[in-house]
């Protein structure tokens, strides 16, 4: 760990020490269903407000407490990439969490220019781009230590390349990831998010290749998420519903359950009985109890980012009322 970087992570967790504790706040009724699995909260829920500007993301811990009544809050690098290096912010973060009795788990990290939708990626055929990519991997591991998260979430973006070629690439680059973030007793979790890596097969593979107990999955319900090959986006559109190559996505659950550090519980639209019209979450929800995991259950409703760049906006739920139809859904059947 270079010099700089460690005085910003002991300094923003200096600034974290000394704050109330735990236990001010009663426990959710949502924690109390299930003893192994709980429900948290991903801020990608509010992405709309947060990328816009209308929401701050200090405000966040406040909504999953005060609205939702839950324990646990997940967090996304784009609201926080403005002032992740100011150590005023990361406490005043810190503060936020500590007053609202929450637990920081995950952080998303998206090495996106939200502007260019530019990626850079770990798995990048270009070595230099891979390793300014690593590097800005460290930095996001210091953020997510800083904020008290466990682990952050990598993506394993490529073009080009064979499955093995990627698969080999991946393991160089979370190795040299996994080095670093043993330091601070932190994780790296992969989501199933494009690519090779939603073929929950290929991804297991790897896991089983690693073998290092602070790798682990993220498994997302998202139909998309597991769509291994796309068609090109439509004209004028961000997102596109055509999959060429579709996986099963409770097969696909099923096998990432093993090594899963949490699970994105991904939801869109409902149904007038309420139902999420993209996942079966009776049958989701049961694989999941039926597995060994134990941990959260993260609320991740997608239909923000709908609200803001799909065709229909009349077709998503605002996203308050989307968390809480889908909290509402995840305790139906836990």
């Amino acid at each position: 760990m270079n010099s700089a970087r460690r005085r910003f992570v002991q300094t923003s967790l200096t600034a974290a020490l000394g704050l109330p504790l735990i236990g001010q706040y009663p426990r959710s009724d949502s924690s109390e269903l299930v003893n192994k699995i709980k429900i948290s909260l991903q801020c990608v829920s509010y992405a709309n407000k947060l990328l816009r500007g209308e929401m701050s993301i200090l405000e966040f811990p406040k909504f999953v407490r005060e609205d939702f009544n839950l324990e646990a809050a997940e967090y996304w690098n784009l609201p926080l990439i403005q002032r992740r290096r100011d150590p005023k912010f990361i406490k005043e973060l810190n503060q936020r969490t500590s007053d609202f009795g929450l637990e920081n788990t995950i952080l998303l990290v998206d090495l996106i220019d939200p502007k260019t939708r530019e990626s850079r990626s770990i798995c990048a055929a270009d070595p230099k781009t891979r390793t300014q990519a690593v590097e800005e991997h460290k930095e996001w591991i210091d953020v997510a230590k800083s904020i008290g998260c466990s682990s952050i979430r990598v993506n394993l973006w490529s073009e080009g390349m064979s499955a093995t070629e990627v698969k080999k690439i991946s393991s160089e680059s979370l190795n040299k990831l996994l080095e670093y973030s043993n330091s601070l007793e932190m994780s790296i979790v992969i989501e199933n998010h494009g690519g090779f890596t939603s073929d929950a097969a290929w991804l297991v593979d790897l896991m089983k290749s690693i073998n290092h107990p602070n790798l682990g999955t993220l498994p997302d319900f998202g139909t998309q998420n597991f769509c291994i090959e796309k068609a090109p986006p439509k004209e004028g559109r961000i997102f596109s519903s055509d999959c060429i190559k579709q996986y099963d996505k409770y097969q696909g659950v099923e096998e990432m359950l093993p090594y899963a550090k949490g699970i994105s519980a991904k939801s869109i639209r409902f149904d007038d009985q309420g139902e999420e019209t993209n996942t079966n979450f009776e049958r989701m929800i049961k694989l999941i109890k039926a597995s060994s995991f134990e941990g959260y259950m993260s609320i991740e409703y997608e239909g923000a980012l709908m609200l803001m760049f799909g065709q229909n906006p009349s077709d998503y739920l605002a996203p308050t009322e989307g968390i809480r139809a889908t909290k509402k859904l995840i305790e139906k059947y836990l």
